[in-house]
């Protein structure tokens, strides 16, 4: 067997490294690798959870602001769709509303299709019911779109 030379690693060795390990225990900090590891786990847990938190407060806040001017907010469950709707509330125009919506229902719509539950499947269909479009199949979704094409323009989207 040979005799393997042991390197050390190149963050050890550097000089940086040290430095800084020094300051630190000028400051009276006893780091080691042990502690940063966690320290670092728990700095990224901790960011995490907040991030999931502040959305659904954001949700939350949201929702009741919606109901409170009159929207049904059962129609939107995700921040930025609620966020989109608001912004068109505040535009004042209830045609940007009206867009706002109806754009929102079809791009669900077109999620529904591919992984949907049953519940959201009768909501959409309900939705555009309201609109005046019967869907049933997926051939249906195609009514839907020559209805958007029509009234906002734009290009048929390539399934």
């Amino acid at each position: 067997m040979r005799n393997r030379q042991k390197k050390s690693s190149p963050i050890s060795s550097s000089s940086s490294l040290k430095g800084l390990t020094e300051e630190i225990a000028q400051l009276g900090l006893d780091l080691d690798r042990n502690t940063v590891g966690p320290a670092v786990f728990a700095l990224s847990a901790v960011s995490v959870f907040w991030l999931f938190y502040d959305g659904s407060v954001q949700t939350k806040q949201l929702k009741e602001e919606l109901d409170a001017r009159g929207v049904d907010s059962s129609l939107f469950n995700k921040l930025y769709e609620l966020k989109y709707i608001k912004r068109a509330l505040d535009s004042g125009d209830r045609s940007a509303y009206d867009e706002a919506e109806e754009k929102i229902q079809w791009q669900r719509s077109k999620i529904v299709v591919g992984a949907g539950s049953i519940t959201e499947v009768q909501k959409i269909q309900k939705f555009w019911q309201s609109k005046g479009i019967k869907v049933k199949t997926l051939a249906d979704l195609d009514k839907v779109e020559e209805y958007m094409v029509k009234k906002y323009g734009g290009k048929k989207s390539k399934f």
